[in-house]
């Protein structure tokens, strides 16, 4: 069903992005990581940044998520909850729990009711236009770390990136630790570059673990007036200093 839904999102809700978490574990398991991965910290950390969660209970992974989803607020505001009128039934468990939890907490309630042999998803495209997201100007302040958003460290990092033109992970990590003096979480940093790579912001190039902005995508932070000249400065700075380098670099930047 999601890769049914994703599909349909292309042409009838183009404005969103789809994301699904498991492209992004590609990222995750990949290296070794600071601290063990908790899977769960990671679907909050998405469900943060989310408009909305949109979950299909069609398998046992899916059906353990709409428990783990129902038992956290934050979460269950912002499911989007679709059962399968043919196998959930108005006495099943996640009819009768789950699904009542979310309903009674999620702005997008009730619960949606689909056959997923024939799908029609127009009913959640209208649940997820009619919430409106809030668009607000705010100034990134990056002081400590701690006192960061997701999205916020998101937007810092996709600004790395692109000011770098490449960059791999132990060169943002360097850049990060510059920036707020050692004090930053690298696990969190970590998690919030597979967020960017499974939602298609970064995109890896090359062979050795280099990340490149997706030029498609909107930047997450602009830079303000009066900084803009020092911002081009900046990247003409790097342009130069990179024809300088090796050949396989260069090809590199070329190819990003």
């Amino acid at each position: 069903m999601r890769m049914c839904f994703k599909e349909y999102c292309k042409d009838n809700l183009p404005e969103y992005d789809v994301f699904l978490p498991e492209s992004a574990m590609g990222g995750i398991f990949s290296d070794g990581l600071e601290e063990p991965f908790d899977l769960a910290d990671f679907e909050e950390l998405v469900g943060e940044v989310s408009h909305a969660i949109v979950v299909f209970p069609e398998g046992p992974g899916s059906c353990a998520e709409t428990g783990y989803f129902s038992a956290i607020q934050t979460m269950a505001q912002k499911c989007i909850l679709v059962l399968d009128h043919n196998r959930q039934k108005d006495d099943s468990f996640i009819s009768l729990g789950p699904a009542k939890k979310i309903s009674d907490s999620s702005i997008f309630y009730p619960t949606i009711s689909l056959d997923y042999s024939e799908p029609n998803f127009d009913d959640i495209a209208e649940r997820v236009r009619i919430r409106k997201t809030r668009r607000t100007k705010k100034l990134l302040k990056l002081e400590k770390f701690s006192d960061l958003s997701t999205y916020e460290i998101a937007a810092t990092l996709d600004a790395i990136v692109r000011i770098c033109t490449i960059a791999t992970y132990e060169d943002i990590r360097y850049l990060m630790a510059s920036i707020f003096r050692n004090q930053y979480s690298a696990p969190k940093v970590r998690k919030t570059l597979c967020l960017l790579l499974g939602s298609e912001y970064l995109t890896s190039v090359g062979q050795y673990g280099h990340l490149a902005s997706n030029l498609e995508k909107t930047q997450l932070a602009t830079v303000r007036d009066g900084f803009k000249t020092d911002y081009a400065e900046l990247r003409l700075q790097l342009t130069a200093m990179y024809q300088d380098c090796d050949e396989e670099f260069l090809q590199l930047i070329e190819a990003s």
